[in-house]
Formats: structure tokens, sequence, C-alpha cells
């Protein structure tokens, strides 16, 4: 009667992505991905629950997953990061399981069988029964506005979302940027790249200016913190000599935030040498178009951001922030890993 699909990135990468979201389309299919698969699935449809993240998920996107009579989990993986320590509840014996070349009803594994035919083949399966399920609960719909008062993790995050649009290319590095980027809600068309697996920071620079040669006419939003930007900045020059028009979210929150909320909060080597960020563009090109704002509040956030629905050159944008601020989810997910490192 209840049957749910939890699909991630590696159905994005084998090209299911059409089908899948075709597929629930056609079904009364509550779905949802975990962090790495957003994107995948048309977050703006009504059967789209969230994303899924263990014990952290927003209740709707975990009642979804944990207490459907069948869930379906099509090219997951469960990662400590993206399932808060290893919090999901997804019994073997009440799943399919669909990976690149092999299969999982059940407990029983079967070889050799690629993804995508599985997945046609399950959804045939499915339509024969999908008269019979439960129908899928819309969700409420929330106006996203810009925040007021002075710029939070809250107030950032609230005033990104009302700044999105259909098409664009999010890259969120791994801390306070990709943790808070989970709880977006992604406009059709959308997608978002992080890197949870291997936490490697810096990663989302040099990816923004791939994913903007590979996708020149699309708009590529970077939101990367501080620390991170540090490791690998260097890649705006090669933006710049290409004339590529990103904008950058460059999260000022004084450090390695994310380890603070892990461990040493207050201990120097979570600190970092403060950079005048907003000239930085200057100083990577002699010849480079750019344009740099520093903002403390909403309002002011909001203005830029709203100057670069279509970038007329690169934009950096330094957001201030806190220094002991973070996401709820990043909140959880290093309450758990502190707990199990207790224990260890």
């Amino acid at each position: 009667r209840r049957v749910s699909m939890l699909a991630d990135f590696l159905a994005y990468r084998y090209g299911l992505a059409p089908m899948l979201q075709a597929w629930v389309s056609e079904q009364p299919l509550p779905h949802a991905t975990m962090l790495m698969g957003k994107g995948l699935f048309n977050e703006q449809h009504p059967g789209f629950v969230g994303t899924y993240s263990g014990k952290a998920s927003e209740e709707p996107a975990r009642r979804a997953i944990e207490d459907a009579d069948v869930t379906l989990c099509i090219g997951t993986r469960f990662t400590d990061t993206l399932t808060t320590g290893f919090s999901h509840q997804i019994a073997a014996e009440k799943s399919i399981e669909l990976q690149p070349f092999a299969a999982r009803v059940g407990r029983r594994w079967f070889s050799g069988v690629a993804m995508a035919q599985a997945a046609e083949a399950l959804r045939g399966v499915a339509s024969s029964l999908a008269s019979g399920w439960e129908p899928v609960s819309p969700r409420t719909a929330v106006k996203a506005e810009p925040a007021g008062g002075a710029l939070t993790q809250s107030s950032f995050w609230q005033t990104l979302q009302a700044s999105l649009r259909p098409g664009d290319i999010l890259l969120a590095d791994q801390g306070t940027a990709s943790f808070g980027a989970a709880g977006l809600t992604l406009p059709e068309g959308a997608v978002l790249l992080v890197q949870p697996i291997w936490g490697s920071i810096g990663y989302t620079l040099p990816a923004a200016y791939g994913a903007q040669i590979a996708r020149p006419g699309q708009r590529v939003v970077l939101i990367i913190g501080d620390g991170a930007a540090q490791l690998t900045i260097q890649e705006m020059g090669s933006m710049l000599r290409d004339g590529q028009k990103p904008v950058i979210l460059l999260l000022n929150n004084d450090g390695y935030t994310v380890e603070r909320a892990i461990h040493g909060p207050e201990q120097r080597y979570n600190d970092i040498s403060a950079w005048n960020w907003t000239l930085l563009p200057q100083a990577l090109s002699v010849d480079g178009q750019a344009q740099s704002w520093r903002v403390s509040q909403p309002v002011q956030l909001h203005e830029a951001l709203e100057r670069v629905v279509t970038p007329p050159q690169l934009t950096l944008i330094e957001v201030m922030l806190p220094k002991q601020d973070i996401p709820p989810l990043l909140r959880a997910i290093t309450q758990a890993l502190e707990a199990r490192n207790c224990e260890e």
C-alpha cells in the first residue's frame, strides 16, 4: 500500500534521470534523494518529499522513506555524512536496491544486472500495482522570501532560496555550504554538485570552472567557505581568463567552522589568515572583468543576487557570517560523529 523511492547520484551519473522523472510523474510515488542526488528529480513535483539524511531528515522525508511498506533504493550510497552517522532505518526485507551492475530484492542479490534495465523492469511491475497504492499527500508550498535582520546561516539560506532560478547549476563545498544546501528546494531543471563522500574541501571551485565549460549557457552559482576557498582560489584566474561569469558566494565565517563544530571550537588550528576577498578577482587577472561585493545583511545579499540573475561578468559576493553558526543538518551530523568518536 505504501511504496516510496529513494534515488541518488549514481542513478544520475548512469543516465536514469529522465526515466525516473517520467516514472514518478506517472505513478503516485513519494520520492526523495540524498544530498549528492539533489536535482535528479523535479523538486517542485508534489510527490517530492525532500532530502533524506537518516535521523536528521525533515519528518515528511523520513516518514516517506523509512515507514514505507517497500522502499525502492536506486543508485544510493549510504555513507556517514549522507546518513547522519549511518542513522538510516531502511530494512533490507522491505527494500529493493538497484546499483550500476547488481540488484537486490530483500536480502537476495543478483549480479550482472544493469541498473537501467533493472529500473525499467521494476517500473513495469510497479505500473501493474500502483492503482492499489496510497495517494501521495502534496507538500505545503512555502513561498521563499528574503529574511530580515543580520545575516546568519538561517537567513542566508532563506535569502538564497528566494533567488534561485530554473536551470541553475549550484555547487556547494563540503562543510556549512553543502549541509546548508541540503535544505534548499531546487527550481525545476536546477542541479546541485557536492563532494561529501571524500570530504574534499576546495573541490567545488575548480568544479565550477568545469561546469561552466560544460554548460556555458547556464548560470553557475558556487557556495564555498573561506577556508575551503583558500585551497583552490587560484582557479578563479582560469575563470577570468576564459571570460566565465559564475556567481561565487564566499561564506566568510572566519575559518574552518565545520571543523570547529566537530572538534576544537576555539583551537588555533581552525583559524585561517584573513584575506581581502573582494580584491582577489583583480589580483588574479590583469585583464579579467569582475564585480565584487561584501554583504552583512540579508537585504544586501538579496539586492546583490537580484543584480546577477543574468551575470554580466564574474561576480564574487563575500557573505559575512557568525563564526560558530552552523546549519541544523550539520549540527545533527557533527553530534552523531562526536558520539561515535567517543565510543571508539
